[in-house]
C-alpha cells in the first residue's frame, strides 16, 4: 500500500424518520437543517398525517430534488402512529427523530453518532425557541428540573431508573438509537403517549441508554405543536412524591415491564423507592 494514500472510513449512515402534519410554514428551514449535516450520510424518510396545508407538495419537492423518502399517503395516524410508520420504514443502521419545525445545528449527527458508545440510545438537552426564532430557554432539562437536573440526568444509574419510571425526561428530537432497539421496542404498545418515551423506557430496560448535557437543536414552540412544553400546576406539584402518585407510577411500570417480558426482556422490581419521585 501507498504510504501517501490515507484511507477514510465510510462516513455514518442515518436515517431521519420525519413526521409532519399541517407544517409548511418551517418546514423548509427543518429539511435545509437536516440535509446539512456534516460528516454523515443522510436519508430522510418522511410520513404526512393526511396535511391539509402545502406540507406535501414542499415534501414532494424535497423528494423530487435532494432524493427525501416520501411514504404513500394515508388518513390521519395521529402523533405517535405517524412517527411510528416513518421509523418502521428507516433503513439505516442509526435513526434519529425529527419534527416538522425545529432547527438542527450542523452537527448534531455527527456528535450524537460519536457519543453514542455501545448504548442503543443516547439523548440530550435541547434549546427553546418561539415561533421567530428567538432562544426563549438556553437549557429546557434545567429549566425543568432545577437543582435535581445533575442527578436524574447525569447520574447514569439514577438516569436509567428515573427514564423506566417517568415520561418526561427524552425529547425523539435530539435522540439517536440503533436499529437493533425496534427488535423488542416495536411495535409502541397502544397505550403509551408517545413513541419517544417508549423507545427511551426500551433502551433504559436494556441498560443501554445515557444522556449528554448538551444540546442541538432549537425546539420551536408555539400555539400549533403537537407537543408542547409541560406546564407544572400547583396541584401537580403537590400531587408528585404522595403514596397515590407512586402507586400510579408503579402499576404503569408493571404493565410496561409485562409487555417486555413477552417480548424476551426482564425486568425487575420498580427502582426507585417513593422519597426518589420528589421530582
Amino acid at each position: 500500500m501507498r504510504e501517501d494514500i490515507i484511507l477514510v472510513a465510510e462516513k455514518p449512515f442515518v436515517s431521519v424518520a420525519l413526521a409532519t402534519y399541517n407544517g409548511e410554514r418551517w418546514l423548509r428551514e427543518q429539511l435545509e437543517s437536516i440535509y446539512a449535516q456534516q460528516d454523515v450520510d443522510v436519508e430522510i424518510i418522511a410520513s404526512d398525517d393526511a396535511s391539509t396545508d402545502g406540507t406535501r407538495s414542499i415534501l414532494e419537492e424535497y423528494r423530487d430534488r435532494c432524493g427525501l423518502i416520501l411514504l404513500p399517503a394515508v388518513p390521519n395516524l395521529g402523533y405517535k402512529n405517524n412517527f411510528a410508520r416513518a421509523i418502521a420504514a428507516c433503513t439505516a443502521p442509526l435513526i434519529a427523530l425529527a419534527d416538522q419545525d425545529d432547527i438542527w445545528d450542523a452537527d448534531k449527527l455527527r456528535s450524537l453518532v460519536r457519543e453514542l458508545g455501545n448504548d442503543l440510545l443516547v439523548h440530550a438537552d435541547v434549546a427553546m425557541m418561539d415561533e421567530n426564532g428567538l432562544i426563549v430557554a438556553p437549557s429546557v432539562r434545567r429549566r425543568n428540573f432545577g437543582g435535581v437536573h445533575d442527578r436524574v440526568f447525569l447520574d447514569r444509574d439514577y438516569h436509567i431508573a428515573s427514564l423506566l419510571t417517568r415520561k418526561s425526561l427524552c425529547q425523539g428530537c435530539t435522540a439517536l438509537f440503533r436499529r437493533e432497539l425496534l427488535d423488542t421496542a416495536f411495535p409502541v404498545p397502544a397505550n403509551e403517549q408517545a413513541h419517544d418515551i417508549w423507545l427511551a423506557f426500551v433502551a433504559a430496560a436494556h441498560t443501554r441508554v445515557h444522556y449528554i448535557d448538551r444540546s442541538w437543536v432549537r425546539w420551536r414552540v408555539h400555539g400549533a405543536n403537537t407537543s408542547q412544553a409541560p406546564m407544572r400546576s400547583p396541584s401537580r406539584s403537590f400531587f408528585k412524591g404522595t403514596f397515590v402518585n407512586g402507586l400510579a407510577r408503579r402499576v404503569f411500570y408493571y404493565r410496561r415491564a409485562a409487555i417486555l417480558r413477552k417480548r424476551g426482556v426482564r425486568l425487575g422490581l420498580y427502582p426507585l423507592r417513593l422519597r426518589d419521585e420528589l421530582f
